[in-house]
Protein backbone atom coordinates (compact mmCIF):
# COMPACT_ATOMS: atom_id res chain seq x y z
CA UNK A 1 0.00 0.00 0.00
CA UNK A 2 3.17 2.14 0.57
CA UNK A 3 4.05 2.31 -3.07
CA UNK A 4 0.88 3.15 -4.32
CA UNK A 5 1.56 6.38 -2.43
CA UNK A 6 4.78 6.99 -3.40
CA UNK A 7 4.26 8.44 -6.64
CA UNK A 8 2.70 11.72 -5.22
CA UNK A 9 6.05 12.70 -3.98
CA UNK A 10 8.12 10.84 -7.00
CA UNK A 11 6.09 12.75 -9.34
CA UNK A 12 6.76 16.32 -7.83
CA UNK A 13 10.05 15.73 -7.09
CA UNK A 14 10.84 14.17 -10.61
CA UNK A 15 9.72 17.09 -12.23
CA UNK A 16 11.79 19.15 -10.29
CA UNK A 17 14.92 17.45 -11.13
CA UNK A 18 17.08 19.27 -13.05
CA UNK A 19 18.84 17.97 -16.02
CA UNK A 20 22.39 19.00 -15.97
CA UNK A 21 22.29 20.56 -19.15
CA UNK A 22 23.00 24.38 -19.94
CA UNK A 23 20.15 26.67 -19.61
CA UNK A 24 19.22 27.92 -23.55
CA UNK A 25 18.59 31.67 -24.09
CA UNK A 26 15.27 32.82 -24.96
CA UNK A 27 16.38 33.04 -28.50
CA UNK A 28 17.00 29.80 -28.95
CA UNK A 29 14.43 27.17 -30.50
CA UNK A 30 11.90 26.26 -27.88
CA UNK A 31 11.99 22.97 -25.69
CA UNK A 32 10.68 19.69 -27.63
CA UNK A 33 8.46 18.69 -24.62
CA UNK A 34 5.15 20.77 -24.09
CA UNK A 35 4.82 23.52 -20.84
CA UNK A 36 3.75 22.01 -17.63
CA UNK A 37 0.34 24.05 -17.82
CA UNK A 38 -0.41 21.07 -21.12
CA UNK A 39 -0.81 18.42 -18.51
CA UNK A 40 -2.48 20.34 -15.47
CA UNK A 41 -2.44 18.65 -11.75
CA UNK A 42 -5.82 17.44 -11.03
CA UNK A 43 -7.34 15.96 -8.16
CA UNK A 44 -8.94 12.57 -8.56
CA UNK A 45 -12.90 12.22 -9.82
CA UNK A 46 -14.20 10.65 -7.02
CA UNK A 47 -18.05 10.00 -7.09
CA UNK A 48 -19.06 8.41 -2.92
CA UNK A 49 -22.37 6.65 -3.01
CA UNK A 50 -24.42 7.14 -0.38
CA UNK A 51 -27.52 5.79 0.86
CA UNK A 52 -30.69 7.49 -1.00
CA UNK A 53 -34.16 6.36 0.08
CA UNK A 54 -35.96 6.96 -3.59
CA UNK A 55 -33.45 4.49 -5.06
CA UNK A 56 -31.63 1.05 -4.92
CA UNK A 57 -27.78 1.36 -4.96
CA UNK A 58 -28.20 -0.79 -7.84
CA UNK A 59 -30.08 1.29 -9.71
CA UNK A 60 -27.73 4.32 -8.44
CA UNK A 61 -24.27 2.94 -9.10
CA UNK A 62 -25.48 1.91 -12.67
CA UNK A 63 -26.74 5.64 -13.28
CA UNK A 64 -23.70 6.98 -12.10
CA UNK A 65 -21.19 4.44 -14.32
CA UNK A 66 -23.30 5.30 -17.69
CA UNK A 67 -22.80 8.65 -17.01
CA UNK A 68 -19.03 8.48 -16.61
CA UNK A 69 -19.43 5.86 -19.45
CA UNK A 70 -21.03 9.05 -21.61
CA UNK A 71 -18.18 11.36 -20.87
CA UNK A 72 -15.60 8.88 -21.94
CA UNK A 73 -14.42 8.05 -18.79
CA UNK A 74 -13.10 4.94 -17.21
CA UNK A 75 -15.12 3.83 -14.47
CA UNK A 76 -13.36 2.23 -10.67
CA UNK A 77 -15.07 1.17 -7.97
CA UNK A 78 -13.68 1.40 -4.52
CA UNK A 79 -14.95 -0.38 -1.51
CA UNK A 80 -13.91 0.88 1.54
CA UNK A 81 -14.75 1.47 5.64
CA UNK A 82 -13.95 4.21 8.10
CA UNK A 83 -12.20 1.98 10.45
CA UNK A 84 -9.81 0.41 7.70
CA UNK A 85 -6.52 1.38 8.49
CA UNK A 86 -5.24 0.90 4.56
CA UNK A 87 -8.57 2.45 3.34
CA UNK A 88 -7.37 5.60 5.10
CA UNK A 89 -4.16 5.87 3.59
CA UNK A 90 -5.89 5.31 0.44
CA UNK A 91 -8.10 8.16 1.59
CA UNK A 92 -5.00 10.26 1.72
CA UNK A 93 -3.90 9.57 -2.02
CA UNK A 94 -7.49 10.49 -3.51
CA UNK A 95 -6.63 14.16 -1.69
CA UNK A 96 -4.04 14.34 -4.06
CA UNK A 97 -3.31 15.97 -7.62
CA UNK A 98 -1.73 14.42 -10.57
CA UNK A 99 -1.29 15.15 -13.66
CA UNK A 100 -4.78 15.38 -15.85
CA UNK A 101 -3.44 12.44 -18.30
CA UNK A 102 -2.53 10.34 -16.01
CA UNK A 103 -5.88 10.14 -13.58
CA UNK A 104 -7.97 12.69 -15.66
CA UNK A 105 -9.59 9.72 -17.30
CA UNK A 106 -10.93 7.60 -15.15
CA UNK A 107 -14.50 8.53 -12.28
CA UNK A 108 -14.08 6.75 -9.04
CA UNK A 109 -17.34 5.61 -7.78
CA UNK A 110 -16.23 4.80 -3.93
CA UNK A 111 -18.76 2.87 -1.49
CA UNK A 112 -18.38 3.08 2.16
CA UNK A 113 -19.37 0.16 4.27
CA UNK A 114 -20.14 2.69 7.31
CA UNK A 115 -22.76 4.84 5.46
CA UNK A 116 -24.33 1.58 4.45
CA UNK A 117 -24.48 -0.15 7.62
CA UNK A 118 -25.80 2.78 9.53
CA UNK A 119 -28.50 2.81 6.62
CA UNK A 120 -29.36 -0.80 7.33
CA UNK A 121 -29.03 -1.36 3.59
CA UNK A 122 -25.50 -3.71 3.86
CA UNK A 123 -27.59 -6.39 1.80
CA UNK A 124 -27.11 -3.74 -1.45
CA UNK A 125 -23.61 -3.50 -1.04
CA UNK A 126 -22.41 -6.79 -0.58
CA UNK A 127 -25.00 -7.32 -3.48
CA UNK A 128 -23.07 -5.18 -5.53
CA UNK A 129 -20.04 -6.17 -4.28
CA UNK A 130 -20.55 -9.45 -5.07
CA UNK A 131 -21.02 -8.90 -8.89
CA UNK A 132 -16.73 -8.56 -9.23
CA UNK A 133 -15.28 -9.92 -5.85
CA UNK A 134 -16.99 -13.41 -3.82
CA UNK A 135 -15.04 -12.46 -0.67
CA UNK A 136 -17.02 -10.01 1.59
CA UNK A 137 -15.68 -7.54 4.47
CA UNK A 138 -11.70 -7.22 3.06
CA UNK A 139 -10.98 -3.57 2.18
CA UNK A 140 -10.44 -1.73 0.59
CA UNK A 141 -11.54 -3.35 -2.72
CA UNK A 142 -10.61 -0.92 -6.15
CA UNK A 143 -11.34 -2.34 -9.44
CA UNK A 144 -10.90 -1.06 -12.76
CA UNK A 145 -14.20 -1.85 -14.62
CA UNK A 146 -14.45 -1.91 -18.80
CA UNK A 147 -17.35 -0.24 -20.23
CA UNK A 148 -19.93 -2.74 -19.95
CA UNK A 149 -18.95 -2.85 -16.06
CA UNK A 150 -16.81 -5.64 -16.07
CA UNK A 151 -13.68 -6.40 -13.82
CA UNK A 152 -10.54 -5.93 -15.72
CA UNK A 153 -8.43 -5.37 -12.83
CA UNK A 154 -8.37 -5.26 -8.99
CA UNK A 155 -5.57 -3.04 -7.36
CA UNK A 156 -3.65 -5.73 -5.82
CA UNK A 157 -3.66 -7.77 -9.33
CA UNK A 158 -2.70 -4.18 -10.68
CA UNK A 159 0.36 -3.56 -8.56
CA UNK A 160 2.01 -7.29 -9.02
CA UNK A 161 1.55 -6.24 -13.59
CA UNK A 162 3.24 -2.97 -12.81
CA UNK A 163 6.05 -4.32 -10.93
CA UNK A 164 6.60 -7.26 -13.67
CA UNK A 165 6.81 -4.51 -16.03
CA UNK A 166 9.40 -2.50 -14.37
CA UNK A 167 7.24 0.11 -13.18
CA UNK A 168 6.13 1.80 -9.67
CA UNK A 169 2.90 0.18 -8.82
CA UNK A 170 0.47 3.53 -7.93
CA UNK A 171 -2.84 4.32 -8.43
CA UNK A 172 -2.05 7.28 -10.99
CA UNK A 173 0.73 5.08 -13.03
CA UNK A 174 -2.18 1.89 -12.72
CA UNK A 175 -4.41 4.52 -13.96
CA UNK A 176 -2.22 5.96 -16.65
CA UNK A 177 -1.51 2.65 -18.00
CA UNK A 178 -4.87 1.89 -18.31
CA UNK A 179 -5.51 4.61 -20.67
CA UNK A 180 -3.26 3.03 -23.10
CA UNK A 181 -5.49 -0.33 -23.16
Amino acid sequence: MQALLALAFTTLVGSACESGEPAKLASEDPPAVAPASADPLVGYDLRRLRPREDEPLASMFERVRLQAVSEQRRVAVLFSADWCEPCRHLDLELGNEHPESMIGHVRILELKEDDWSVGARMDEFNELRRRWEPVLNTYPLLLLLDAEGQRVEEMKDAKQRLEADGLEPTLPIWFASAAAS
